[in-house]
């Protein structure tokens, strides 16, 4: 059973009821009582220290026997470096699936196996995320889809689809071109103010302020203005410092959602926490508020609303019509805090995870070996004979596509994603493993509560799927011709990567993304070239949530920026 399960079975507040009903000696009952529960709580942290993992059927899958920490495992090792490269040297070693110690010495479990990954993505349900991953992103992020499971998803999810549908997809473009010509725009002037032939600029900052200012445009009708004024709006500057990256991982942060006594230790990363979620309850209550009372306003007169009716076409209106709309069920609508936690899940899909997938691609580009891959891509977007052209006529250009599925299969912005059986089960394998025993195994056994990291990068990555070429950027491997079979037991939603996940809990808005990320790179890569910047500094990825580069400070901090040359093409 999962540590955050056991320790929140009792509370202080319960104690505090049973406390209440002694009239005398209070304070002795409530020294007992306290006693009591830190004394509970301690056995059942000992009984997870200790026991559990000695009966963990994940005790005989391979994987190391020793551990960094005897309090968080190898929790720290893993975080201060890209998960995916601990991983693949455990899989190097071991084989395609592996366990090894997590917080409290629990086994964790975690798997590259294309029919194991398939059977969890497929039964998501099944296999929700850790009750302590749901708490901390739900102090976070609130209520909304990115948090929500089982019925409480399906119930979200089936209100929010119409949002992301292909034709709304296409009334938002013009949106995406405004935002993606007027960072072209400030690139250029930025370059020919100083008549440079070249500049070097934190394209990183740049892409952020782009895609922030598109999904607040065509998210919830807010301007935030941050590429002509900087992150001056609260909103903005409360959902940057969410994402700021870290030196050290947020242990006390992520044990706090374990161990809730723990958040009474006022942490700089709490604070940090406590002050932008206050800022993003407040701000996204009011957009509701604001918008819920327009939606009204422009359905007046009518005798109900329906989810095809009155203007407003943002995705936050869209969203309030179809959960106002007289075909849902009372029961099936969300609240006010779920349609205020939607606001949180677009300004992540639509904002950070698209402006880091977009820096690490021309990060890609600016190498010297990919210089003839930009300059193909540059030759097909300068043939299109549109400056704005539909997005019909931007699916075309087949190198164009080719070279962003092959950026979504190199730099997903999730490194890896952790899930939990949700019951004793088992788990398929299409590759057999030899267990600690040497009995050889075609499934997983897997207790209730125990953890199952899926590595997104590393399976986008696998030789064995994508060839010995994987860890190339090649967009010629997507051309017709060159096909990769056993991609296709990868059960992504978006051609055969892991980039947008798949199944029940595959990204609802990766329409979205992919026509952001097209219309930024035809509005930019056609006039302007990148490379690499001398001296080419160190970059390193840093990962909170989002896998974002970072560059270590003269003071020992670590900041977030991408460093690039720019140069100013014309057309001849």
């Amino acid at each position: 059973m999962s540590a955050s399960k056991l320790t929140d079975r009792i509370s202080l507040e319960s104690i505090q009821e049973v406390v209440d009903l002694f009239p005398y000696g209070k304070w002795q009952v409530a020294g007992v009582a306290t006693g009591s529960f830190l004394a509970y709580k301690l056995a059942v942290l000992l009984k997870l220290w200790f026991i559990d993992p000695q009966f963990s059927p994940l005790k005989d899958v391979p994987g190391p026997d020793s551990y960094e920490n005897i309090l968080l495992g190898d929790f720290r090792k893993i975080f201060d470096s890209p998960p995916s490269s601990v991983y693949k040297g455990l899989f190097d070693k071991y084989g395609h699936t592996i366990s090894y110690r997590g917080v409290f010495l629990c086994r964790n479990l975690c798997t590259k196996d294309p029919k194991a990954v398939a059977h969890v993505l497929n039964h998501a349900y099944d296999f929700p995320k850790p009750p302590h991953i749901r708490s901390f992103l739900e102090r976070m992020f609130g209520k909304g889809l990115l948090v929500a499971e089982g019925l409480d998803h399906k119930r979200q999810r089936k209100i929010l689809n119409p949002c992301f549908g292909p034709a709304y997809i296409r009334e938002l473009t013009p949106i995406f071109y405004d935002k993606a010509f007027e960072l072209r725009d400030i690139w250029v002037r930025q370059i020919e103010e100083g008549r440079l032939e070249s500049k070097e600029i934190d394209v990183f900052v740049w892409l952020a302020r782009a895609t922030l200012d598109i999904i607040g445009l065509s998210g919830f009708d807010y301007a935030f203005e941050t590429l002509s004024q900087g992150e001056t709006d609260e909103l903005v500057r409360a959902f940057m410092d969410l994402f700021a990256p870290m030196q050290s991982p947020p242990t006390l942060a992520f044990l706090a959602d374990i161990i809730p006594l723990l958040r009474i230790i006022p942490t700089e990363r709490a604070k940090v926490i406590a002050r932008s979620t206050a800022v993003m309850a407040r701000v996204g209550g009011r957009l509701v508020r604001e918008k819920r009372a327009a939606v009204l306003a422009a359905a007046s007169g009518a005798d109900a609303v329906e989810k095809e009716s009155v203007a407003g076409r943002d995705l936050l209106s869209v969203l309030i019509k179809a959960n106002m709309a007289t075909d849902i069920k009372d029961s099936e609508r969300m609240n006010d805090a779920e349609v205020i936690g939607q606001i949180y899940t677009l300004l992540i899909a639509g904002h950070e995870t698209t402006s880091t997938t977009l820096t690490w691609l021309l990060y890609d580009l600016a190498h010297p070996e990919n210089q003839r891959v930009q300059a193909k891509l540059r030759e097909e977007l300068r043939s299109v004979t549109s400056d704005r052209p539909t997005m019909d006529e931007l699916n075309v250009p087949p190198y164009l596509d080719a070279v962003v599925r092959e950026n979504l299969r190199l730099n997903s912005a999730l490194d890896v994603t952790p899930r939990c059986a949700g019951q004793d089960t088992s788990i398929p394998v299409s590759t057999p493993y030899i267990d600690k025993n040497g009995v050889e195994r075609m499934e997983i056994s897997v207790g209730a509560g125990e953890e199952i990291v899926i590595p997104i990068s590393l399976i986008n990555r696998d030789k064995e799927i994508w060839g010995e070429d994987a860890d190339e950027f090649k967009p010629e491997r997507w051309l017709e011709g060159n096909t990769h079979p056993k991609s296709s037991e990868i059960p992504g939603v978006f051609s055969s990567l892991l980039t947008f996940f798949g199944g029940p809990r595959a990204c609802i808005g990766y329409r979205f993304a992919l026509a952001e990320m097209k219309i930024l790179i035809f509005a930019l890569l056609r006039d302007i070239a990148v490379e690499l910047p001398d001296p080419v500094p160190e970059i390193e990825n840093k990962s909170f949530i989002i896998t974002r580069p970072a560059i270590m400070q003269a003071d020992g901090s670590v900041k977030s920026m991408m460093p690039l040359r720019l140069k100013v093409l014309r057309s001849e």
